[in-house]
Parts: structure tokens; sequence; C-alpha cells
């Protein structure tokens, strides 16, 4: 299948180069950080509690719910490093009008983009679970909510991930699409904080739009079909809008 092999000749490219080990090393480091500094905060509050009658601080509370969230902040920043050359790159070196001439239809190359950049991300995420898994394996926090709640960041990511090379597709430098993204997605990820002094409509659907009013639900191990479906329609526009910039290119070309 053509978008197959455009996907995994995304990922090989980009495993080529030393910047997705890198960003990958690094977020391991920064994610490894964060937890076991909740950890420790956690183990603090368990000390004082033990001293305490009918206390008993929740580890899913703690360490698991923050831990998800901190993961959320770092990849609105690496995300956009790692779709800013998905699409840019190919237009920057030329082989996007290649592309354009070939029997491959521009969503066909799309969906291969976008599905190969997830899957870096997926993978990316996946080292970061690592810690979720030791504490399952070594402690005992509600096993449930710790897979819902890292399939809500997986989606998060992968949602993210779609709007970031939509954005790729705009433009050939990969310095102004990776700026571009990570202003798009700050501004997204912060659009509810107005809401409550705002009338309640305008309220009510800016934290509809807002990602952290539905990853909220998976942190707490509540699987909710609006919230998945949330994030599938972010996928979605991404996809449309990367197929339409680029379908328009092909015109103008």
């Amino acid at each position: 299948m053509v978008i197959l092999r455009i996907a995994a000749k995304e990922i090989r490219s980009s495993f080529v180069t030393p910047l997705v080990y890198i960003i990958c090393a690094g977020f391991l480091v920064v994610s490894g950080f964060f937890f076991f500094s909740l950890l420790q905060q956690f183990n603090a509050v368990l000390a004082q509690a033990s001293m305490m009658r009918n206390i008993s601080p929740n580890l899913n509370e703690w360490v698991i719910i923050p831990y998800y969230q901190t993961l959320e902040v770092i990849l609105l920043f690496l995300i956009p490093i790692l779709t800013m050359r998905s699409l840019a790159e190919e237009k920057k070196n030329g082989t996007f009008e290649l592309l354009m001439t070939s029997p491959i239809s521009v969503a066909q190359l799309v969906w291969g983009k976008l599905l190969g950049t997830a899957v870096i991300v997926v993978l990316m995420l996946l080292t970061s679970f690592t810690y979720s898994l030791l504490l399952i394996i070594f402690s005992d926090p509600e096993v449930l909510p710790v897979l819902i709640g890292f399939l809500g960041v997986v989606l998060f990511a992968i949602a993210f991930t779609f709007l970031g090379v939509a954005v790729s597709a705009f433009t050939s430098s990969q310095v102004i699409s990776g700026v571009v993204s990570l202003i798009l997605l700050l501004l997204f990820y912060v659009v509810d904080a107005p809401a409550t002094k705002l009338p309640t409509v305008i309220g009510e659907f800016l934290r509809y739009l807002a990602p952290t009013s539905h990853t909220v639900g998976f942190l707490k191990g509540v699987l909710s079909s609006i919230d998945v479906i949330y994030f599938l329609s972010l996928m979605l526009v991404g996809a449309f809008i990367a197929n339409r910039a680029l379908d328009a290119q092909r015109w103008r070309q």
C-alpha cells in the first residue's frame, strides 16, 4: 500500500539523522526527572500520612496524573521539532514537485507523512511509559487508570502531531514551520484560560476546544466516547488542512 510505504520511508529517513535520537533521549531523561521527583514527593507525603489517622494518599493522584500532565506540556515543545521537517523538507529539497508528478496522490502523501510521524511520536511516548510500568510492577497503583491515562496522552500527542504536520504543509522553511507550530499548539493548549471571565456559552465552547478538558477523563480512568471523538476530529482536521494546502500548491505549479 502506497500510504504505508510513504510512512515507512518517513520513519527510516527520520532515524537516519541524529535529531530523533537526541529528542527521544532528551524526552526520556526529562520525563524520568519529573517522574522520580513526583515519586519522591509522594513518599514524603506518605511518611507524613503514616503519623495521622484516616489519611491515605493515592498513588495515581500524586504521581501518575501529574506525570501524564507533565508529559503533555513537554510534548508541546517537542512535537513542533518532530513535525517541522515533515512536508517542509520535501519542498526545500525539491522532491515535492517530483512527488506531485508521480502516480502518488496528495492524500496518500499526506496520510503517509502523518502516519510515519505519528509512529515516531508514539515510540517516543512508549519509552516514557517504562516509568509507569515500573510503578505497576513494584508498587500498587490502580492499573486501569494508568493504562487509560496513557491512552489519553497518546491521543493528545497524535492529534497535535497531525496539526504540526498541517502547519508544515504551508511552508518550505523548517524553522518557520517549527515556530508557528509551537505558537499554535501553545495557544490551543491554553485556549480555555479566559473561559471563566467570558459569557457562559463562549466559555463552555472554549473549554470544549481545550485538549486538557478531554484528557481529564482519561487521567481519571474514564474512557469517554466524546473525548475519543474530540481527538479523532482534531486528527481529521489536521489531515484535511494539510491535504488542502498541498492540493492548492499543486494546482499553482
